[in-house]
């Protein structure tokens, strides 16, 4: 027998030591690395910046040389070659194009990395918010079922009437549905977690609070300085000149060409030098190039229109969330200064009334009701403040 009980307590405490290391303790940074590195997203866009630094090499690609065997003068096959050049400063148009490219690139991999890190702390704040909801529901559901027990045996022994006994009954429900939905809600926001770090584990975030960074939203401006740090802006704004070097570029296409080669018309025993070949590519054909140098210029017009559109966009969101940001604000200072301490009143002397017989199952439990619901108001202003908090931080690149 007690070897039987020590296998037992053996086999219980390696369970509690498996669910224990089952669970993963994470702070929002911490999850958000975690999700950083594996981002299909953010590794697509690490690989385009590499892409396109590999063919900042192909901007001085020469054109294919023509060898030819021909007889020139009837009595003999001679070898020539022949190597055509664009005019130098293509080739140098072209490796500055390719390297603004590249930085356009990196400048996307920065709005695409602000995208995963809002994604990450807004699912961090859904699973903060619905564990936090799940206690306070089920810390309401222990008190509402122990009511509505004591109401059903009072009517049993005749001390209530149906009604009082059906409404604490309906209440204790109500409240049971929550908690069921909000079992489901806490489920759905760890599942989201766990896609976006990789996680499988259970994971336990940091306590419930308001955002460390909510005193810097009143200093953040939507002036011209603010709006170009932001890598929205920047990327735009490298729009503009990734469209400045393709006009370049194709200006310089309409310069002059060149060739050179060793091609021998004379006759076998012709001087080196002679066999030589020099000649230039002249651009006759100028309307093909007016016609592509006016489409360069017509899409540095679309960026910089563009580039004004995405400010307007920008300020007008900043805008929004600053004000949010600021109206969640005004609301937690009232919950934490007057609301949370009113509601504990209500509750304290609700229950002191109630055991006192001053006040019946449906006075109490409307009261209950009340004081509960401000502290569950009190949790959404909190979720909403954080959460535009971290579209503000978005916004502005951090």
């Amino acid at each position: 027998m007690k070897n039987a009980k020590h296998i037992l307590f053996t086999v219980v405490g390696l369970i509690c030591v498996q669910f224990a290391n089952a669970q993963t303790t994470l702070t929002e940074q911490q999850a958000i690395d975690f999700a950083l590195k594996n981002s299909p997203l953010l590794n697509a866009s690490t690989l385009q910046i590499k892409q396109h630094k590999q063919l900042q090499g192909t901007s001085f690609n020469l054109a294919n040389p023509d060898i030819t065997l021909e007889s020139p003068t009837g009595e003999f096959m001679t070898v020539g070659v022949l190597q055509s050049f664009e005019f130098p400063t293509v080739y140098l148009k072209q490796g500055q194009l390719a390297k603004q490219q590249t930085v356009l690139a990196e400048k996307g991999k920065t709005i695409t990395e602000a995208e995963v890190k809002q994604q990450v702390k807004t699912a961090y704040l859904s699973l903060q918010f619905a564990n936090q909801i799940l206690e306070q529901l089920k810390k309401q559901d222990s008190i509402y079922f122990r009511i509505a027990d004591a109401a059903n045996r009072q009517f049993e022994a005749g001390q209530i009437d149906f009604v009082a006994k059906t409404y604490a009954a309906t209440q204790y429900g109500e409240v049971h549905n929550n908690l069921v939905q909000a079992q489901t809600d806490a489920q759905i926001a760890l599942q989201q977690l766990q896609l976006y770090t990789g996680i499988s584990d259970s994971i336990a975030t940091a306590p419930f609070s308001k955002a460390l960074s909510s005193f810097l939203f009143t200093g953040i401006t939507t002036d011209s300085a603010t709006l170009f740090n932001t890598p929205f802006i920047q990327y735009y704004s490298q729009t503009q000149m990734v469209a400045k070097k393709s006009l370049q570029l194709e200006r310089n296409k309409a310069l002059p060409g060149f060739s050179f080669g060793y091609m021998n018309q004379g006759l076998p025993n012709t001087e080196i030098p002679l066999r030589l070949r020099a000649g230039i590519n002249i651009p006759l054909w100028f309307w093909q190039y007016n016609s592509s140098i006016k489409a360069a210029k017509t899409n540095l017009l679309i960026t910089e229109q563009n580039t004004l559109a995405q400010q307007q966009n920008l300020t007008a969101k900043m805008q929004q969330v600053k004000g949010e940001a600021i109206k969640f604000q005004t609301s937690l200072t009232y919950y934490e200064n007057t609301g949370l301490k009113q509601a504990d009143d209500l509750i304290t002397s609700s229950n002191r009334m109630f055991s006192a017989g001053q006040s019946d199952y449906i006075t109490y439990l409307r009261t209950l009701s009340d004081a509960y619901n401000i502290q569950i108001k009190y949790l959404e202003t909190l979720r909403n403040f954080n959460q535009s908090i971290i579209n503000l931080n978005y916004l502005i690149g951090q």
